[in-house]
């Protein structure tokens, strides 16, 4: 039986961070944290004077709490493995190697960029027991819990691309992750301030301003069911005016703009980053394109004139 044959820089990056210690005790640590958000929200609830058993809404209770707990994990767990990819390789002197190589500098990125989301999708999956617990409870549906999966996938997409460009743009690995959280918090914190301040600035405004789609908690609260929709986005100083449902200008949700959004955001910091690593070999490959065109032009240009001049 053949072996799969896997690009150099994915075998290598899949075999360096599983064979360690640290993979296994990470996921037991993500795990466990997620364990004792489940049983701290079960104490407090058996804590409160209004305690009065499990009702129909625990489902739904739960399905929000953990939603939330695991999308502020991904968030700050995806630059901690994409803001070094890069950086990391010019630190061990391995870089000038990597780029001499027959691969590509899209190959590196791209393949660099996968290895880390695979284990971060890895982290994501290994969740599902406790959205099947959820699920027992009921109150949510399949595709909801399928929509917020969408949503941590295109979120650790988004922050690992940004991550990915940090690392190419800076020279020292720290730095990196430092500027990466920044943006980091920026999406999460910065876009709430700015759309209530919008909110608060134009209270005739109706629905959430563009850049509040880009802040993944809005995607998130867009796919709650029913009430908990409209209470989280309350939290945004927009109340009724967008209650999860769709917005005046088109039949889109929250959670699609924000994929439009991200979509834009990885393309763009992915090509940068690519052009970062291999200016050379990008812009080389254009003068090329350029002279090839122009070489063509050329010879179009004297098959004219020479049809001019010898009419016959």
């Amino acid at each position: 039986m053949k072996r799969l044959v896997l690009n150099p820089v994915l075998d290598k990056e899949f075999r360096s961070r599983m064979r360690t210690w640290k993979s296994p005790l990470l996921i037991s640590l993500y795990l466990g944290v997620l364990a004792l958000i489940t049983l701290g929200y079960y104490w407090t609830q058996q804590q409160s004077a209004f305690y009065a058993g499990f009702g129909p809404e625990v489902g739904p209770q739960i399905y929000v709490t953990l939603t939330i707990f695991q999308l502020m994990l991904v968030s700050f767990v995806t630059p901690a493995f994409t803001a070094g990819v890069i950086s990391g390789e010019r630190e061990r002197q391995t870089l000038d190697l990597l780029i001499c190589t027959r691969l590509s500098a899209t190959s590196i990125i791209l393949n660099k960029l996968l290895a880390s989301i695979a284990y971060i999708l890895l982290l994501i999956i290994s969740s599902l027991p406790f959205f099947s617990v959820v699920y027992f409870f009921g109150g949510v549906l399949l595709s909801e819990i399928g929509q917020v999966f969408l949503v941590y996938l295109m979120t650790s997409l988004t922050f690992g691309a940004i991550g990915v460009f940090c690392s190419t743009v800076f020279r020292k690995t720290q730095v990196s992750v430092v500027v990466t959280y920044v943006i980091v918090f920026f999406f999460l914190a910065g876009t709430v301030v700015i759309t209530a301040f919008l909110a608060r600035v134009s209270p005739n405004f109706s629905g959430l301003p563009l850049i509040a789609y880009l802040n993944p908690v809005v995607a998130l609260f867009s796919t709650f069911p029913g009430s908990f929709s409209q209470e989280m986005f309350m939290s945004f100083g927009v109340g009724g005016r967008v209650v999860g449902a769709n917005t005046p200008a088109s039949n889109l949700l929250p959670w699609q703009y924000n994929f439009i959004g991200d979509g834009i955001i990885i393309v763009l910091f992915l090509i940068l980053a690519i052009i970062l690593l291999d200016p050379v070999g990008r812009f080389s490959r254009l003068k090329q394109l350029f002279r090839r065109k122009r070489k063509v032009q050329v010879e179009i240009d004297d098959e004219e004139i020479k049809s001019e001049a010898h009419p016959g």
